[in-house]
């Protein structure tokens, strides 16, 4: 499993949240690291990458509008959209999964 790639997307995910706002105009943003991140090859990615759609669409409701728009043309951002699931547990995911890795690389060590 590639821990650093998955901790990092993570913690890259975490910044756009910070950084931008929801508005059409951040969208280009989490459009380019949604598309880097289906590119990371783990069992934990398709975890990771329903999470963060959950999180967008209750996070970032105009953001997620934009990317259903986009989805009407990118069958890849069309069928990303439609990776929900509950949105503590999708928090959750995320939290657990930065806590597994923070383990598994002390554990490495």
């Amino acid at each position: 499993m590639k821990y650093t790639e998955i901790q990092s997307a993570i913690k890259k995910f975490n910044q756009l949240l910070t950084k931008y706002p929801d508005n059409q105009d951040s969208t280009f943003y989490f459009v380019n690291f949604l598309k880097q991140f289906i590119r990371i090859k783990s069992e934990k990615s398709e975890l990771c990458l329903v999470s963060f759609i959950t999180i967008i669409k209750h996070e970032r409701p105009i953001i997620f509008y934009e990317l259903r728009k986009r989805g009407e043309y990118d069958n890849v951002i069309n069928f990303m959209i439609h990776l929900i699931v509950d949105y503590e547990k999708a928090k959750n995911n995320i939290n657990n999964l930065l806590i597994d890795q923070n383990k598994a690389i002390v554990n490495k060590w």
